[in-house]
């Protein structure tokens, strides 16, 4: 359920939760519940959403992860300097981009990494690649929207994903996409192919990380969906966990056929990040299965 609220009341409604929380050393657990696509194809995200009325700006801000963050550290996460600095970041994304750690920037995003009262945060912004390209996202579920709600679902299936804080979509008339963000903590550590470079992962770890991959691949074959850009540098591992980031393609599909093609593609593209590498065979034994 959605609700909608003026965006001047973010702070108050941020920092409200604060009373509510009771600090736990225990790290919460994610729900067993499978989370299936609703009627429309699109995966549920609980979350309360804000809307600027005079810039046409819509915040889509889960308060059920900024809980959370705050169980894990609340003087940081709900102070009313960490809530203030969110609502800025929320009223003006572009400022918080430019004042913060650029980490890519190309044709179609521009990451940057920031800190809000100590806590690390990655902001994302989806570029347009030319007036073409703006046109045919104008009716579009935004890129932004898609991530959130992959987020969400990821988490609430036992899959970790860097934790969603917040979307943000620019629309005129209730509809028209002319521009989205997406907010979410900055998920620690080197990237999986960076990993390989490294030799932190080894013959010894292989089969407990492909051990994360078949319960990722049989998350998305049973709610038909498909992650959509399965290169390795978009997976981090740590501590025996896959942590998958990068979900802007990740959607669950309609028709079953539409579904197995995008699952099938999916594999593919897991298959190539291995070719001519040591773990090659063990992937193919693997994908035999999958």
């Amino acid at each position: 359920m959605k609700t909608l609220l003026n965006t001047h009341a973010l702070a108050d409604a941020l920092t409200a939760f604060e009373a509510s929380l009771i600090p736990n050393e225990e790290p919460l657990t994610p729900s067993k519940e499978p989370l299936l696509p609703d009627e429309d194809g699109v995966v549920n995200a609980a979350a309360d959403c804000y809307r600027q009325s005079e810039k046409k700006a819509y915040f889509a801000v889960d308060l059920a992860a900024i809980t959370e963050l705050g169980v894990r550290a609340p003087a940081q996460a709900f102070s009313q300097q960490f809530a203030a600095s969110l609502a800025g970041v929320l009223q003006n994304p572009d400022a918080a981009i430019q004042a913060g750690e650029i980490i890519k920037h190309d044709g179609t995003t521009t990451v940057a990494k920031i800190t809000l009262n100590g806590i690390a945060l990655v902001i994302k912004r989806y570029n347009r690649k030319s007036q073409l390209h703006g046109f045919t996202r104008l009716w579009r579920t935004t890129r932004a929207r898609r991530s959130f709600d992959a987020a969400r679902w990821l988490l609430q299936n036992g899959i970790l994903t860097a934790m969603p804080l917040a979307f943000i979509e620019n629309r005129s008339f209730g509809a028209l996409n002319h521009g989205a963000y997406y907010l979410s903590l900055c998920h620690p550590g080197d990237n999986l192919l960076r990993q390989l470079q490294t030799g932190d992962i080894n013959q010894h770890d292989f089969p407990a990380l492909l051990a994360e991959f078949d319960r990722l691949f049989g998350l998305l074959r049973r709610a038909n969906a498909a992650h959509g850009d399965m290169k390795i540098s978009n997976f981090i591992y740590q501590s025996n966990r896959l942590c998958v980031l990068d979900l802007d393609a990740m959607q669950p599909y309609k028709r079953a056929w539409q579904a197995k093609r995008a699952y099938r593609k999916d594999v593919e593209r897991f298959r190539r990040n291995w070719a001519g590498s040591e773990f090659e065979g063990a992937v193919e034994t693997f994908l035999d299965d999958v």
